[in-house]
């Protein structure tokens, strides 16, 4: 056989002549009755339809001695079990014999000779299920799993798994479909053993030739299942540098661990952050390579790289940020709303040299992350593209290990030295806006606390209101400009925002005072009840004061 053989199959002949595994660097099995549905009804119109064939998509997979270890089409393999187990019950019950038999050598091993069914060899295995979730699927498909057809919608509801929810709504539509023409549900089960076809893309090699192959393939398909990310990839090839099964077991568990433990961050993003820390351990600030392509398998192999993983997971754990001082709170939710990730590389990679140097990252880590906050900030005012902040980000991590500390290499305070430019780009800005804004309260108010939930952008002076004669001083037209200022804007709650809405200064006032906003209860006390062009200007003058000398204290 070559390396790569590809050949049409119906149900009935992907199912019957080959046993499946599950590998442990697959997602688990998530298709939900929604997905079962869309399967369902697809197979039965094109059923209804008269059509002579339905395709099912693509399958990749590779052998390793009796199993075809799945890479790509484990979504729709299962619940093709699923779906072909829960028909095999409507076709026990009615004695349909030759149904009956396909099934069953579709689900189990059956003796060539005798003819005989073993039901406890299933041709399905998960090394990624839980043992709860293997539990239900060993159940279901070794004929131990009962129901009681009244209890059936019951039972999808409170089914804990999705094998199961999956196995009860099959068999709920099969016994629909068969109360209503018990004929044609007979002729259904043929169409999809005979008729629905699949393409299964069967990849060999030496060692681990026979994975990389099916993962070439698949990198290049495009069908219902759910694309591995790169992550997935690389849990597989360290998972393969595991010496023994043991060492297998306790690495799959460890990585179920890390995934479950961050609901903000997934492992694409750990490693992206990775390869930060790596790239400033070699010195290096050459051009960023893609993901898949910069994780080699030479990295990979590494000993610490589990270790490491671990650590970057941890790191951006909520156990972790629950210790930051109040500072340190405000610092990274200023940087939370830049407009792209690279401070989080940064920081990965600061973290993970005072990790390999022995030193205490929290110990000046106040001044680190303020002094990305003003390179960062002054760079984005000037307008760079995505590759000058990305060199800045290689620069400063490079130099960790080179010097033990942060160095930008970049030009900020040339920029801020052009003091003309740097604040009529300062003022126009305005994708900055949520992050300028976080910055000047909190400078102005280093006790504020970070509230960060359901918190909006308040116009003091309304974006839209009947115009108001006691506005002295400007005209309506006069006015449109300065309403997106930022000396406009404040942070406020959403419930307060929308009751303030676009009401006057005077009345807003009343609801500035139940802010936990600090800026917004000191303009409670404001002695005007107008805010007019000449509050804007000042305030506008006041944040970008205050800002600038951040920024050249911190640079």
């Amino acid at each position: 056989m070559s390396e790569i053989e590809a050949k049409r199959k119906n149900v009935l002949e992907y199912l019957r002549d080959n046993k499946f595994v599950i590998p442990m660097y697959q997602r688990p099995y998530n298709w939900d009755i929604e997905q079962c549905e869309q399967l369902w009804e697809d197979i039965v119109d094109s059923f209804t339809d008269g059509n002579e064939q339905y395709f099912l998509g693509c399958v990749v997979m590779y052998k390793e001695k009796d199993y075809y270890n799945i890479v790509d089409g484990q979504q729709r393999t299962i619940t093709l079990s699923l779906l072909l187990k829960a028909l095999y019950i409507k076709a026990s019950e009615n004695n349909y014999k030759g149904l009956k038999d396909n099934f069953e050598k579709c689900l189990w091993e059956v003796d060539t000779i005798k003819g005989e069914v073993d039901f406890s060899k299933i041709k399905l295995e998960s090394e990624v299920a839980t043992k709860e979730d293997n539990d239900i699927l060993t159940e279901i498909l070794t004929n131990k799993y009962t129901t009681k057809d009244d209890d059936i919608n019951r039972q999808i509801k409170t089914a804990k798994s999705n094998y199961e929810k999956n196995y009860l709504f099959f068999i709920q539509k099969s016994n629909e479909f068969a109360g209503i023409d018990p004929e044609s549900w007979t002729k259904l089960c043929k169409f999809l053993l005979e008729n629905c076809i699949l393409l299964p893309v069967e990849c060999s090699g030496k060692g681990d030739s026979g994975l990389e192959n099916a993962l070439v393939i698949f990198n290049t398909l495009n069908n219902r299942g759910m694309p591995l990310r790169d992550s997935d990839i690389f849990k597989n090839i360290i998972l393969q540098n595991q010496t023994n099964k043991e060492a297998k077991v306790e690495f799959a568990k460890k990585w179920k661990e890390l995934e479950s433990q961050n609901d903000d961050y997934d492992m694409n993003f750990i490693f992206q952050n990775y390869m930060y820390v790596i790239r400033a351990r070699n010195k290096s600030n050459e051009k960023i390579i893609a993901l898949r392509k910069f994780f080699t398998k030479e990295i990979l192999s590494e000993p610490s790289i589990i270790d490491d993983i671990e650590k970057l997971s941890n790191f951006f754990g909520e156990d972790f940020n629950e210790n930051l001082s109040n500072k340190l709170k405000q610092l990274y939710n200023v940087l939370y709303y830049f407009p792209n990730l690279y401070d989080y590389y940064l920081d990965s990679a600061y973290y993970m040299y005072c990790e390999d140097t022995k030193k205490d990252y929290f110990a000046n880590l106040d001044k680190v992350l303020s002094k990305i906050v003003a390179n960062f900030l002054v760079k984005f005012i000037n307008k760079p593209t995505s590759s000058d902040i990305r060199q800045i980000v290689l620069n400063a991590s490079s130099t960790l290990y080179e010097k033990g500390e942060i160095d930008f290499k970049t030009n900020s305070k040339e920029i801020l030295e052009n003091e003309t430019l740097f604040k009529e780009q300062f003022f126009k800005a305005n994708e900055l806006v949520p992050a300028l804004l976080r910055l000047n309260l909190y400078l102005k108010y280093p006790q504020q606390e970070v509230i960060d939930d359901k918190v909006e952008i308040e116009h003091i002076f309304p974006k839209t209101t009947q115009w108001r004669a006691s506005y002295t001083g400007w005209d309506k037209k006069e006015a449109e400009p300065y309403i997106e200022s930022i000396g406009n804007k404040i942070l406020l709650e959403k419930k307060l925002n929308i009751k303030a809405s676009n009401d006057y200064f005077d009345n807003k006032k009343e609801k500035y005072k139940k802010s936990k906003f600090l800026e917004a209860q000191d303009l409670s006390k404001y002695s005007k009840n107008d805010w007019l062009k000449e509050d804007i200007e000042k305030r506008n003058e006041e944040i970008y004061q205050r800002l600038r000398k951040f920024f050249i204290e911190n640079i």
